[in-house]
């Protein structure tokens, strides 16, 4: 594929992306920015708040995951490849994800 290195810095800009804003809520989760609250009441809702901000963290880290991985591809050569049925996943499909790594076929199999 020739677009392979516009793929490239294509994901390596969202990598970064996903990785500030990993740092971001970790920062909150941590309050490193503010202090915890010292009402009971307001320390529920923050408790809360860190579930959802813990899931948006994992989501965010799964992402970079299927970076690296697609990163990878690009070094081996089978980026744009489908990992299920060997079918060429379509420039199309990678300009909206980048890291896919099935076809849309498969993909509509696998969801």
């Amino acid at each position: 594929m020739e677009s392979q290195e516009k793929f490239k810095q294509k994901l390596l800009a969202l990598r970064d992306e996903y990785n500030r804003k990993i740092g971001a809520i970790d920062a909150d989760v941590h309050h490193k920015n503010e202090p915890v609250e010292k009402d009971f009441a307001e320390q529920a809702t923050q408790r809360e708040n860190d579930d959802v901000l813990n899931a948006l963290s994992e989501d965010a880290k799964q992402v970079v995951a299927q970076i690296n991985a697609a990163l990878q591809r690009i070094e081996t050569g089978d980026y744009g490849i489908c990992d299920e049925c060997g079918a060429e996943i379509s420039e199309k499909r990678l300009e909206i994800v980048p890291y896919a790594a099935l076809c849309i076929k498969c993909a509509e199999k696998a969801g």
